[in-house]
């Protein structure tokens, strides 16, 4: 019988989120084991101690930001352990900045090397927007993010500017909570429309995503003062979106043109069938990605060419957040409520999850109500696994060897396909087409798992990103041109 070798190795890691599981996770699939680990701060007055295996020089890493680092100290054992090749699993990890080992009877440090350096910016050449046409309706878009804001200008339907604004996690920390960062989103959006030569006065109207307001029907709503109070509570302000509809208001306001909301999140065309949970008190409700289900369900009708009042599609929004929505001749009459944790788990949120181990985290005394909701909304999923919510990210990870990765990317699109599944049954197995939607739509891996699973059901279309600008346009334009009465919301 073989005796299980014993090595050592000590990291410095990254302090990010999921950064002990996925060390472990890579450690034992290799097959070897963890027979003993210990953490502790890294900071310039480290000192060897009678548990560190090798030193690894603060200077070395002084670049990092003080807390950000760790030291990782783990004993591993297995029948055929290879130290360096448990360092070259390692070093693959982004979070993982150094690996101590021992070789050829020396204490060594692997570092990483900086395989991206960032690129230095280019001087962009400013391209002025064309004059605004006669009897043209000129309409500002404004689709706000956790961490970006997409605008657009359109002359009718044409786009004259788009842009998103990726804004740092740091600079909205120090702002604020998202309300009290609308003025510094709309201050973005004013200085760069004049910029590219847009004066506000040409604004015909400005159209906005819509939060979390009451349940309404479908349409083009007018933002009114009750729209803007109920946005303004604790429960609405909770999402990006809200900013949508008050920012639109501000910047229409003292331009004396009006503000629109098209589908917002909170659109309930929900049977009565799909509103019981099975828990008296609770009941399931209708937040989704309203706007661009209902754009995409409308391309869909158009290449099958029948009205999508006549029509019943599955249309699954793959994004930070992940709906899939039964609409049945033109409404959507059964979708998972992702914010509040339902259907599969996203890049960002955890999806549904097993009640009772849930209840035992909730009285365990180790987690805030806030810390756990987070958990659920926005530090769960991809990011809980893996540490990061990016997709390419991950394809990456994925593309250098990380199995773990590639698991939960996989576990994802099955979680996907459950519930597109199940919106066929209620369709009752009659559906015309499913369609695949939203950021994740890009990656082929991602949407080729899904068609594995789903594409014997019905035709199946996939259109990479979001139609949410083209909607936002759609609806204003509508109202504009008197093609359709606008919804006011009281």
């Amino acid at each position: 019988m073989t005796t299980p070798k014993s090595e050592h190795v000590e990291l410095l890691v990254q302090n990010i989120p999921g950064v002990l599981g996925r060390v472990a996770s890579h450690i034992r699939l290799e097959g070897w084991n963890i027979t003993r680990l210990l953490v502790d701060t890294f900071s310039e007055e480290d000192k060897p101690g009678e548990e560190t295996f090798i030193v690894i020089q603060p200077e070395d890493f002084s670049s990092s930001a003080p807390g950000s680092l760790s030291k990782m100290f783990i004993e591993i054992e297995g029948v055929h352990t290879k130290l360096a090749q448990v360092a070259e699993r390692l070093l693959r990890l982004d979070c993982v900045v150094a690996v101590g080992m021992a070789q050829g009877g020396q204490k060594v440090m692997l570092r990483r090397e900086n395989k991206h350096p960032i690129p230095q910016k280019k001087e962009q050449k400013v391209i002025l927007a064309p004059p605004k046409p006669e009897n043209t309706f000129r309409i500002l878009t404004i689709n706000p993010g956790s961490t970006s804001t997409k605008f657009a200008v359109y002359d009718n339907e044409t786009v004259i500017l788009t842009k998103i604004l990726r804004h740092r996690d740091e600079d909205l920390r120090q702002i604020g909570p998202i309300l009290q960062q609308k003025s510094y989103r709309k201050d973005c959006i004013l200085t760069e429309i004049q910029a590219a030569g847009i004066a506000p006065e040409s604004l015909d109207a400005v159209s906005g995503r819509g939060g979390l307001l009451r349940p309404i029907e479908s349409g083009t709503y007018l933002v009114s003062d009750a729209m803007l109070a109920d946005l303004h509570t604790a429960t609405a302000a909770i999402h990006a979106s809200a900013l949508g509809a008050i920012i639109a208001a501000e910047i229409a306001q003292p331009l004396s043109i009006p503000a629109y909301v098209v589908d917002p999140i909170v659109v309930d065309e929900m049977d009565r069938n799909a509103k019981l949970t099975g828990m008296p008190g609770v009941e399931r409700s209708s937040v989704f990605h309203a706007l661009n289900q209902k754009a995409i369900a409308r391309r869909v009708a158009g290449k099958i060419g029948k009205p999508y009042e006549n029509a019943r599609f599955v249309i699954a929004h793959l994004g930070g957040g992940i709906t899939v929505g039964a609409h049945r001749y033109g409404r959507v009459i059964d979708v998972n409520d992702g914010l509040a944790g339902e259907g599969p788990f996203t890049p960002e949120r955890s999806g549904s999850i097993p009640a009772v181990p849930l209840i035992n985290m909730c009285f365990s005394g180790e987690y805030s109500r806030e810390e756990l909701v987070e958990k659920v909304q926005s530090n769960g999923g991809m990011r809980g696994y893996l540490g990061t919510s990016d997709e390419h990210t991950v394809q990456k990870m994925i593309y250098e060897g990380d199995e773990f990765a590639a698991l939960v990317i996989d576990s994802m699109a099955y979680q996907v396909s459950k519930e597109i599944g199940a919106m066929v049954a209620v369709l009752e197995g009659r559906v015309d087409a499913i369609a695949l939607t939203g950021g994740l739509a890009h990656s082929n891996r991602f949407t080729g798992a899904i068609k594995q699973r789903v594409d014997r059901l019905a035709p199946l279309y996939v259109f990479p990103g979001e139609d949410e600008m083209l909607a936002l346009m759609g609806g204003a334009l509508r109202v504009l041109r008197g093609e359709e009465a606008v919804a006011v919301y009281e």
